[in-house]
């Protein structure tokens, strides 16, 4: 919508959620078309992101002409320090909640990684839909090829298909055509679909943000969710990544994955 549209939308008053983008928001602010003055309750959504995209100046200023006395909530993916900078001095005393069941596998090399999928495949199904992430483009073709030989219905989603066809795709999974969905990590960003119940990451993602937005494609809206990440001998790089993602979460540590991050 243009930003008269929404000058006239808000001007009136009434309004008792407003939901916008950082620099839209402060626009509005700076046409008098609304002001902080009532605001008792701020939420920053995918703050990770929104940094990304360069808005932390509108984020802050946002933040700095709300009433000192409000609920501050703040969700993020991924936490990195500039987030956790922001977080500590936007809230006054903050609870850090983070959700999530993971399972980390260790193999031997890939070879053992479709004897893991073909052992547990059928069980994850049961539960609900399965999101299955592979690195490169090449490797969804293959997987979702074997998987529909062995019987398993089942889609693939990569960057090289055309939006059209991605979005049937995603569309179709969403609408339980089929149970599974092999994709590299252009789903892992804002694919919001609840029935996903579990997330395997049969190749290990290019760094630990990237995983971490994989992992968090389960367990969406309050459902439950798990995340299997398979990792080979070979990975110890990403084992030691891991590690510190998951003891800065607070989450156990599973022994063999620390044994292989500390080769």
């Amino acid at each position: 919508a243009s930003k008269m549209d929404q000058f006239k939308e808000l001007k009136p008053g009434g309004i008792e959620i407003l939901v916008g983008t950082p620099g839209r928001i402060i626009d509005m602010i700076k046409m008098k078309a609304t002001n902080f003055r009532r605001v008792s309750f701020l939420v920053l959504d995918e703050a990770d992101r929104m940094f990304d995209l360069g808005f932390e100046p509108q984020v802050r200023s946002i933040c700095d002409n709300i009433r000192p006395d409000r609920q501050t909530l703040l969700f993020s993916a991924t936490f990195p320090k500039k987030v956790e900078i922001l977080a500590r001095e936007v809230t006054s005393e903050p609870v850090r909640i983070s959700i999530g069941n993971v399972v980390i596998e260790i193999l031997a090399d890939d070879g053992y990684k479709w004897e893991w999928l073909m052992t547990h495949l059928v069980a994850l199904c049961v539960e609900g839909s399965v999101l299955v992430f592979v690195s490169r483009k090449g490797g969804v073709e293959e997987l979702s090829n074997n998987l529909q030989q062995t019987g398993h219905k089942c889609g693939a989603l990569h960057g090289d298909m055309m939006q059209s066809d991605r979005d049937k795709v995603l569309r179709d999974f969403k609408n339980n055509k089929f149970p599974i969905m092999v994709a590299t990590d252009v789903a892992a960003r804002g694919l919001d679909i609840k029935a996903v119940k579990n997330v395997v990451n049969y190749d290990v993602a290019r760094d630990i943000d990237s995983h971490v937005h994989r992992i968090g494609r389960t367990g969406r809206a309050g459902e439950k969710g798990t995340a299997y990440t398979l990792i080979t001998q070979k990975e110890d790089k990403f084992a030691g990544d891991l590690v510190r993602n998951l003891e800065s979460s607070g989450q156990p540590v599973p022994d063999a994955l620390m044994s292989l991050a500390m080769q």
